[in-house]
């Protein structure tokens, strides 16, 4: 077996060393949060397959946008309103439109 030297190795008493000071922080983004958005790419599942929404397709842009403003009327004078064809909340609807959106123009913007 070869022998191998550890580096940084925690002393009692030490702290450990941890660098991730310029990594994404998800610790402040409570996750009951995102659970209607959850159930939106679940009912997108059942109706497409997993991960549809990520794949190219024509006009992408046009077709959220025209989805997320339908789901803004149809939430407008009530947050909590069902869209009665997913069971979903509208207004997940409309942040799993606008967060498409905007997936796809960095996409764009990396190619």
């Amino acid at each position: 077996m070869k022998n191998v030297k550890m580096k940084n190795v925690n002393v009692v008493g030490q702290k450990g060393l941890k660098y991730d000071s310029n990594k994404q922080k998800w610790y402040a983004m409570p996750l009951e949060i995102l659970e209607p958005l959850a159930d939106v790419f679940a009912a997108g599942e059942r109706k497409y397959e997993t991960f549809n929404c990520l794949e190219p397709f024509e006009d992408s842009d046009r077709r959220f946008y025209d989805s997320q403003m339908r789901h803004v009327k149809d939430s407008q004078l009530d947050p909590l309103a069902i869209d009665e064809e997913t069971g979903c909340y509208h207004q997940a609807q409309v942040a799993f439109s606008a967060l498409l959106r905007l997936r796809n123009a960095l996409m764009k913007v990396k190619r």
